[in-house]
């Protein structure tokens, strides 16, 4: 590759000189003024891979230039050396804090020249190496990350599938329960404080469906929420057992320690997590507060009120207002405060998604 080289000086025998010196390796393009330099670098549609750039020149100065190129998104990553005849600390120092490479002295030898370009050419060239090394990681990653969906996808799929054949009322409530995460998230995110994005949002969206994958274990009896009223007594241990036997499952399927992926974790910590409480009386782990992970936070709120309207205790359902009623007396035992105020805010879209 003949790499381009712009040198800007006003003094035309160091320009010829200059021209002279670095022709049979490079391109090189003379400018004698700075009003030039910039003139052309406008125009051209191959811009130069290094401008040399003298410091001292009238009408526009060297400093000028170098303003100018850094204020011009096309321009400003030019490597620039400066040329000067002032030997004095403060106008190189301020060569520097503008943006320039390097900075050499007037008067020069030929070969001085030569090297000290030779060495931004290795610079350039070793960034450029970097640049399409980060690219075609970046490929790969993106390409990986692809696959990773589309097998998450297919994971979820198979799970829910399954769902559906043991339990058809299992498998409609976390169906409801993805929908509604997916209305809630987004004014949630609205929080700085909680960091989630589009991406994020939509893997603990998908996950959510998984949350209950621990039943799939479990007796019938345990599996189906809505046969509370049934007479027949339950084994709490037994039936809290699905969180753990549920977040193990994913630590096998998906390895968690690696957490590669937000989906890996969010569909982890909302299996184990789920029915923990704000307060610490929850289950499996006792956790409190900020202790239990965001997104089991979020869900316990979610799955509350989708467990209020569609299972029966002491006979009945409770209807949309009396389920957000519970939900506000939940604040700082069940639940995370500032997620029920936020939901309750959107309780009545919430109403129209969830059934």
């Amino acid at each position: 590759m003949r790499y381009k080289v712009m040198i800007v000086d006003d003094n035309m025998p160091n320009l010829i000189m200059a021209q002279k010196t670095l022709e049979e390796e490079f391109e090189v393009l003379p400018v004698s003024s700075g009003l030039s330099a910039l003139e052309c670098l406008q125009d051209m549609p191959d811009l130069p891979d290094i401008v040399v750039l003298d410091v001292d020149m009238p009408n526009v100065n060297g400093f000028q230039v170098i303003s100018e190129m850094k204020n011009s998104r096309r321009l400003k990553n030019i490597p620039i050396m400066f040329l000067s005849a002032q030997d004095d600390e403060v106008t190189e120092l301020e060569s520097y804090n503008l943006g320039a490479l390097d900075y050499i002295h007037k008067p020069y030898t030929a070969s001085l020249l030569k090297k000290r370009i030779h060495i931004q050419i290795e610079l350039l060239e070793q960034k450029r190496k970097l640049e399409e090394i980060n690219l075609l990681l970046t490929n790969v990653i993106q390409g990986q990350k692809k696959k990773s969906i589309l097998e998450q996808n297919a994971i979820v799929e198979m799970l829910l599938s399954l769902m559906a054949k043991r339990n058809a009322a299992l498998s409609a409530h976390v169906l409801r329960i993805e929908r509604c995460m997916g209305y809630f998230l987004p004014y949630i995110a609205e929080n700085a404080a909680y960091k989630l994005d589009g991406d994020k949002i939509k893997a603990m969206a998908a996950a959510s469906k998984l949350h209950d994958i621990g039943k799939l274990s479990l007796k019938d009896r345990y599996v189906n929420d809505t046969l509370s009223d049934d007479g027949e007594k339950r084994d709490k241990e037994t039936e809290q057992l699905h969180t753990i036997i549920g977040s193990e499952a994913v630590r096998k399927l998906m390895p968690v320690e690696e957490l590669e992926s937000d989906f890996t974790r969010y569909t982890y910590n909302m299996c184990r997590s789920h029915h923990e409480r704000y307060d610490g009386s929850g289950y499996p782990d006792k956790l409190a507060k900020d202790m239990i992970p965001l997104e089991a936070r979020i869900l316990a709120v979610v799955n509350t009120y989708d467990n209020l309207r569609n299972v029966r205790s002491n006979g009945k359902i409770s209807g949309h207002a009396e389920a957000c009623a519970k939900i506000a007396e939940m604040k700082n035992t069940c639940l995370d405060p500032v997620l029920v105020d936020i939901f309750l805010k959107i309780e009545k879209e919430i109403a129209e998604i969830i059934l």
